[in-house]
Parts: C-alpha cells; sequence; structure tokens
C-alpha cells in the first residue's frame, strides 16, 4: 500500500461520530465500476477489454466501500477497501455519506474471504430495526451476492450481525 506523506490522520469514523462509505455503483444499475485510486475517479471494470456488465439481476443496493479501510492482503485480505451495501434508494456515484452497520455477509469468492458490510443510511426512514435485518432481505441480499457472478462462483460462509459488521471495520481500519 502506498502511503501519502501527509501527517493527517484518517478516521473511519467522522466527526459526528459515524462511519462513512463512498458510493461506486447506484443501486438498479448492472455496470460494475470500481474507484481508481491513482486518478481519483470511477472507471468501468474491465475484463478481457470488454466493460463488465452485470449478467444477472441490477445492483440490490447501493455499492461502495467504506471510508478509510483497507484490507491488507498480507493478513488474509483482498487490497481493497471493505466492501459495503447501502439499503436505500439510489444513491449518485461518488457521494460520500454517512452509514449504520446493521449487518455482514461472509462469503468466499475463488476461495478468497470476500466480505461485504450492509448498512443503511445513518438517519434511514427504512421500516426496520437499525441493529439487524429481517431474514427476507438476508435471502435477497444472500442470493444475490451469490448468484452475480455466475453459478457456483461464490460461496456463503455465514451471517454475522451489527457488532460483527463493526468489528470487521475496525480490523480494516487505516491509522487505527
Amino acid at each position: 500500500m502506498v502511503s501519502s506523506c501527509s501527517t493527517e490522520k484518517k478516521e473511519i469514523i467522522n466527526l459526528s461520530n459515524n462511519y462513512t462509505a463512498i458510493v461506486e455503483i447506484p443501486a438498479g444499475t448492472n455496470k460494475k465500476f470500481e474507484y481508481n485510486y491513482s486518478t481519483k475517479t470511477f472507471e468501468i471494470e474491465t475484463k478481457n477489454g470488454v466493460e463488465r456488465t452485470i449478467n444477472y439481476l441490477p445492483y440490490p443496493g447501493n455499492y461502495g466501500f467504506i471510508s478509510n479501510t483497507y484490507m491488507d492482503p498480507e493478513i488474509g485480505g483482498d487490497g481493497d477497501a471493505l466492501d459495503v451495501l447501502i439499503i436505500s434508494e439510489s444513491i449518485q456515484q461518488g457521494k460520500k455519506v454517512e452509514i449504520n452497520p446493521v449487518a455482514i455477509l461472509r462469503l468466499l469468492d475463488r476461495g478468497q474471504e470476500d466480505h461485504k458490510v450492509i448498512a443503511t443510511l445513518k438517519n434511514s426512514k427504512i421500516n426496520f430495526s437499525k441493529d439487524s435485518l429481517p431474514s427476507s432481505m438476508k435471502t435477497i441480499i444472500k442470493t444475490w451476492f451469490c448468484n452475480y457472478k455466475g453459478p457456483n462462483k461464490m460461496e456463503f460462509i455465514v451471517w454475522g450481525d451489527k457488532k460483527d459488521a463493526i468489528d470487521e471495520i475496525e480490523k480494516w481500519a487505516v491509522n487505527k
């Protein structure tokens, strides 16, 4: 990981004492975008020179990453920021939002751990508990992530609760 010469300490919790996330892919879309840290732009992912489009249902929430996290490969991470699925209406790509982690979906992607924090917007009016997901939502989200790359590409491990999600965020926090 390239580190900055800046002495500014980056935190996973902002000044309002909330977790923040950046939206890479708005809910309801099928194009696979990723943030390029070098160019500071969102770029459509390509595979073998072809733009990657999810050949399944559109994203069931806003997909992005938790600010100021890094999943270090030396300790089991995938070399990216920690993924998040934000359950809300579609949010514009690039928007930084305050979130409330409510669960974590633990998956294997080609044998490597690939965890997804599930969150709501901090002041969400969505009608379910702020500290858990209903089983019907878990079924939808699990089904989507287990199939969006094609059959048998992803493997479900287990669901975790709010505490597990927060522990995962803290584990990968930059400048703890």
